[in-house]
């Protein structure tokens, strides 16, 4: 558990014996000092991690559906949200590596009742887990039963839940996921492929790449999807912003994720103020190049994202929008094969086990992630970690991510079957909510992340001006397009809800200031 990180003097061994005891950051690699890109690629590991379980939700689905709506003109939205979703995830990643602090652990100590940020992110996680669950577990039902001709979207996403929480309980999870990256990888250089196979216009892919554009619904698509006519752009991408590369609490779980990678301090219990001198005075000091394996990790995970989504995009302009075809309800996933069967008839069949693995992946990839937010959460409470057992926290985890969202399904399957929901209410209504209150706190983290690098690290240590610059920027951005959408989504109900939300997680936090406390030596 870490400890305090006070600066007074103690009584303790003395100096010698102290520095033998004193637990010491790994010597980085030669690879971290190699001038060789192809080096670097060892230190690719939980943001291959991340990336694997949300390229399903994000890169697939949404990209396919934005290219058939907007055409090339949302391709600027990519590199934009991914140099934004970057610079939040580098630079908590960064201040943990030079630290040992996760996050949660730095963010108890911001201004208000203490620990109401880390629990209201965590809230935020325990509310919406079950809606982007039940979507996508809808999701991998819905193509399995259509694959197969056999029941329906509920009883599939029902057996592969159950499936998975076996898995996650026995440990399964490492090798299925080297298994979804590998078929997964030949699916996405197949679309690759398909993409040059089909030619775009490159000088208005590039245009739509580098320059912003307004996006603005086509005439046709409230004849093919009438719902949209109700569904403002703002909201339509918002989604996409708050899917694609993951959401916050992905990027809380990634930072804890270098708990095992050992990179820097991440693995020691934190440490601030005249502790980080000597990192500060020394430019090769080993925590200050273990930040480099935290840069290559996050800029080849984001181009990977770029690129994915770029992809299915300009397929999604180039096949699906001649055809109107827009991704919706419960054809999510299954228009998409057209970008392969283009290319070649025998490719369907890959398409289809890689669209199972890739949601499958997420079913298992998911629990472990919300296990791992939830974990250092409680290194942010001691008093509350002494008292919950790590199982104890794994078992909800599994628990809390997929039962619930089985519920939704089964619930709304039933409301429509009852005629009590309309039957143009489906799956992606589940997540808009979630995607809005994503956003907004997303816009906490990028604040905080400044925050924490001016309270704890000495000037020389804090992120550079062009990644405080981009904190600034992503913070501002997430707050402005969530504020904006959610007035065109739920107006003053959606605005009164988050501000509940957010007074009843300050009131909570100041009832637990005392498990914030440290028990005795």
């Amino acid at each position: 558990m870490p400890q305090p990180e006070s600066e007074a003097a103690v009584p303790g061994p003395p100096a010698d014996q102290a520095a033998r005891q004193e637990p010491r950051i790994d010597d980085p690699p030669a690879a971290l000092w190699s001038r060789n890109p192809l080096a670097w690629f060892r230190f690719f590991g939980p943001g291959a991690i991340v990336a694997s379980v949300t390229v399903g939700s994000g890169e697939i689905v949404f990209p396919s559906r934005g290219g058939a709506l907007f055409g090339y003109q949302l391709l600027w939205i990519y590199p934009a949200v991914a140099l934004l979703k970057w610079g939040m995830a580098y630079a908590s990643m960064r201040h943990m590596i030079l630290s040992g602090a996760h996050p949660f652990q730095r963010w108890t100590h911001l201004p208000g009742p203490r620990g109401w940020l880390p629990l209201s992110i965590v809230t935020v996680s325990v509310l919406c887990l079950p809606l982007w669950y039940s979507w996508l577990s809808g999701i991998l039902g819905t193509h399995c039963a259509q694959v197969s001709g056999f029941a329906d979207h509920c009883f599939w996403a029902t057996a592969w839940a159950l499936v998975a929480m076996a898995l996650l309980w026995r440990g399964g999870y490492r090798f299925l996921e080297k298994a979804q990256l590998l078929i997964l990888a030949i699916m996405l250089l197949a679309v690759f492929v398909a993409v040059f196979f089909v030619r775009p216009d490159w000088l208005e892919a590039l245009e739509g790449f580098l320059v912003p554009h307004a996006l603005q619904y086509p005439d046709w698509a409230f004849q093919v999807v009438p719902k949209l006519s109700r569904r403002s752009e703002w909201v339509e991408v918002l989604v996409y912003v708050a899917v694609i590369g993951g959401g916050t609490e992905d990027y809380l779980a990634y930072v804890a994720f270098l708990r095992e990678k050992r990179w820097g301090r991440s693995h020691l219990p934190p440490v601030a103020g005249s502790r980080l001198q000597e990192v500060a005075a020394r430019g090769n000091h080993p925590g200050r190049i273990w930040i480099r394996a935290a840069l290559i990790d996050t800029v080849t995970s984001f181009v990977c994202v770029v690129l994915i989504a770029v992809a299915f995009t300009l397929m999604g302009t180039l096949i699906l929008q001649p055809q109107r075809l827009v991704p919706d309800g419960l054809e999510l996933v299954s228009y998409q094969a057209a970008f392969l069967t283009g290319l070649a008839a025998w490719l369907k069949p890959l398409y289809d086990l890689a669209i199972f693995l890739a949601f499958f992946g997420i079913l298992l990839g998911g629990p472990e992630m919300a296990y791992r937010l939830w974990s250092a959460y409680l290194e942010s409470v001691p008093a509350l970690a002494r008292r919950v057992k790590p199982r104890l926290v794994r078992a909800a985890a599994i628990g809390w991510t997929l039962l619930p969202a089985l519920i939704i399904l089964w619930t709304l399957r039933w409301l429509q079957q009852t005629g009590a929901v309309e039957p143009g209410f489906d799956l992606l209504d589940l997540v808009t909510p979630a995607g809005i209150f994503t956003s907004f706190v997303a816009s906490f983290f990028c604040f905080a992340n400044l925050w924490a690098d001016r309270r704890f690290l000495p000037p020389p240590l804090r992120a550079p001006l062009f990644l405080q610059a981009v904190n600034l920027a992503a913070g501002s951005a997430f707050l402005f397009t969530a504020v904006r959408a959610m007035a065109s989504y739920q107006g003053v109900l959606g605005y009164g809800f988050l501000l509940l939300l957010l007074a009843g997680c300050m009131l909570a936090a100041w009832r637990m200031q005392s498990l914030h406390e440290e028990s005795p030596a």
